[in-house]
C-alpha cells in the first residue's frame, strides 16, 4: 500500500506528460508478451481476466502488476517503475479494442 501510495505522488509531482515520455521508450507489447500473454488475452478470459475487462483506473493497474493479486505474481521486483507505467500505458491502450 505504501508503494502505492509512493508512486502516485510521483506521478502527480512530475505529471503524466513525463510519465508518458519514459514508457514510450520501453516496448510494452514485449513485456505483455513475455510476462502477461501466458494469463491474460486482450478481449477474452484466459486464466486471468481480458485486458478490456480489467480495472480502467491506473493507480489499480499498477499496484497490482506491482504488488500482485489472488494468484497473480508481484513483478514489482522484476519490473522497472518505468516499465509497470508503459505496461499501464500498453493495457488501457487495449482496453477498448478487440484482437
Amino acid at each position: 500500500m505504501k508503494k502505492t501510495i509512493v508512486m502516485m505522488m510521483a506521478a502527480a509531482f512530475f505529471g503524466l506528460t513525463a510519465q508518458s515520455a519514459l514508457a514510450s521508450d520501453i516496448d510494452a507489447e514485449k513485456i505483455f508478451n513475455g510476462k502477461c500473454k501466458m494469463c491474460h488475452k486482450i478481449d477474452s478470459k484466459k486464466m486471468g481476466p481480458a485486458v478490456k475487462l480489467m480495472n480502467p483506473d491506473e493507480a489499480v493497474l499498477k499496484a497490482t502488476i506491482t504488488d500482485g493479486r489472488k494468484m497473480m505474481p508481484a513483478y514489482g521486483k522484476k519490473l522497472t517503475g518505468e516499465e509497470i507505467d508503459a505496461l499501464v500505458a500498453f493495457i488501457k491502450g487495449h482496453q477498448g479494442a478487440a484482437e
